[in-house]
């Protein structure tokens, strides 16, 4: 779900990317003036700012490179202005594209931008820069398989002490004699595994879960013990010292963001098959940072296509196109004595939208509309019946195109793989659909909303035992009745779960949870708001917000 908040933001971002490059363009051809330029300045920062902090490294790497190449400009240092006109839009295009991926998809793929934040680097006479620094993984992934542990301080402290003397006594072996290493790396690994036994679910426990990950590559050598590893190695032994001098004060740092992140990198360029390693690259995702070359040209192909905006607007006039294929079959039909010449101009028509198809990507598609224009010139010809039954099978795989397209719309070049891999759209899949599924969410969503105050209100006075409490269970019934319709079984059981617990506690035993708890319970109700924004259409991850909420609802079991 990290990048779930992009959604939110991501309009106002694509707008102000539409006036950069309008100014962009503007400039370019009066290039007299550069006001326009100043204002492309203006509003990358703007953007900038708000990928930020939104910790959405990449883009706000390409954005600062797009904006010290602009200002460049405007300082007369650029010498080959045509070539970084060029950069900087096809810049300006790739980013929307790019940031759609992530709010779709919700994976990142960063190398697939590096050549072109080089590109734009090499423009300011800069250093292009390495593989590595886009290396920027998502640390707030939470660990599978731990416990919550929480020692008292004195005996937090005797224990890392203890464990210290041990680590240091197996990195000391590591390195006075690195090429003999083994017994000294199995003495550090044993240490790793008992400290996650000791700070449990704390952030830090995530340092020593990445280290031993990293210690089983070195023993099945798929790691090179170099100097770096090395440094690392003695980094971990400095935060083991943080607990042995601050006991719990030091579990509630976040983990060391660098340490961490170097950790991460190791693990990321080890070949081994060890059980712990690909853990540690299924939880932090590390295939997404350096992918295969055919998956970094797919995604480069992808991102330097047209973006949503600009699909829209070509599926507009594609749209308008098949009403007037509609009216005009529509009025064969219900004529007494139809003439055949009457379909001539939809042969042409069709033929211009098929090629319209295949340069939106869609060659499937195109090539089903190919056969439809067929078809009707075989209508025309004589070769094929114009009677209802032959008119009806080429309107239902024109509907299926016109399907495909609305799609094509919301998910721009990110739906192109999977409608090639299922040309056929179900209504399921269709607008129609989709406007009467809204309706049902927004119903879903106020009787959510209406749950909330009544429990506040209970929560701040639980001596008054408001009717609108009693009606919680009632509104949450119909939610869990609605998600069960639908087949979504997994959230209407979690809601289910969580109705319970609210009838059980505030309603039958009239308490108020412990904070942690209330915590808990409210981050189940987002959750399952989340969710039935989902089945609306925004582009998050749903089976993460399942997860999330069934985490929380553990919290309340306990």
């Amino acid at each position: 779900m990290k990048y779930s908040a992009l959604t939110w933001v991501k309009a106002t971002i694509d707008e102000n990317l539409k006036q950069t490059r309008q100014a962009l363009e503007q400039f370019v051809e009066n290039q007299d003036d550069t006001a326009p330029l100043q204002q492309c300045v203006t509003w990358l920062h703007e953007i900038r700012g708000a990928l930020g902090m939104m910790e959405l490294q990449t883009a706000a790497l390409l954005v600062q490179n797009v904006e010290a190449t602009i200002t460049a400009l405007l300082a007369g240092k650029i010498g080959d202005k045509s070539k970084a006109y060029d950069l900087l839009m096809n810049s300006l295009i790739q980013l929307p594209n790019y940031l759609d991926h992530l709010a779709i998809v919700q994976r990142d793929i960063p190398l697939a931008l590096l050549p072109l934040i080089n590109g734009l680097r090499a423009m300011r006479a800069q250093k292009p820069l390495p593989a590595n620094q886009m290396f920027t993984p998502d640390l707030s992934v939470h660990l599978p398989g731990l416990k919550p542990v929480q020692l008292p301080d004195p005996k937090l402290k005797d224990y890392a002490h203890k464990m210290r003397v041990a680590y240091h006594k197996g990195l000391g072996v590591i390195v006075k004699n690195p090429k003999q290493a083994t017994e000294g790396i199995k003495y550090v690994y044993n240490v790793m595994q008992k400290m996650q036994q000791a700070t449990g679910t704390h952030e830090v426990t995530k340092v020593w879960w990445v280290t031993e990950g990293v210690l089983e590559s070195l023993l099945l050598k798929g790691l090179e013990l170099n100097a770096n590893v090395v440094n690392a190695l003695k980094q971990v032994d400095a935060v083991i010292k943080q607990i042995v001098d601050h006991g719990n004060a030091a579990l509630r740092q976040p983990a060391p963001r660098a340490l961490l992140t170097n950790l991460l990198y190791f693990s990321a360029h080890s070949n081994t098959k060890g059980k712990q390693l690909q853990r540690v690259k299924a939880v932090f995702k590390l295939q997404d940072y350096f992918p295969s070359e055919t998956a970094l040209q797919s995604a480069r192909l992808t991102f330097s296509g047209p973006d949503i905006e600009l699909m829209k607007t070509v599926i507009t006039l594609l749209k308008d196109d098949f009403a007037r294929i509609e009216e005009t079959l529509d009025i064969f039909n219900r004529a007494d004595n139809p003439t055949v010449t009457e379909l001539e101009p939809l042969v042409t028509l069709l033929t211009d939208m098929a090629n319209t198809l295949g340069l939106l990507g869609l060659p499937t598609h195109r090539n089903s509309m190919i056969v439809q224009a067929r078809m009707i010139k075989e209508v025309i010809d004589g070769k094929r019946s114009s009677e209802l039954n032959s008119l009806l099978e080429i309107g239902n795989a024109l509907l299926k195109i016109d399907a495909a397209l609305d799609i094509l719309g919301v998910q721009g070049v990110h739906a192109r793989q999977r409608l090639q891999q299922s040309p056929d759209t179900e209504f399921s899949e269709t607008p129609q659909f989709g406007i009467i599924l809204s309706v049902v969410v927004n119903e879903a969503k106020i009787e959510l909303s209406q749950v909330i105050q009544p429990l506040v209100s209970f929560i701040n006075d639980p001596t008054q035992l408001d009717e609108t409490l009693l009606e919680v269970p009632g509104r949450l019934k119909q939610v869990e009745g609605f998600l069960s319709i639908l087949s979504h079984d997994r959230a209407s059981l979690l809601l289910r779960k969580c109705n319970q617990y609210i009838q059980k506690v505030f309603i039958k035993e009239k308490t108020v949870p412990e904070e942690i708890k209330l915590k808990a319970l409210a981050d189940t109700l987002i959750s399952i708001e989340l969710y039935l924004d989902t089945l609306a259409g925004n582009p998050m991850d749903a089976d993460e917000i399942l997860n999330t909420t069934q985490k929380r609802l553990a919290l309340l079991t306990k």
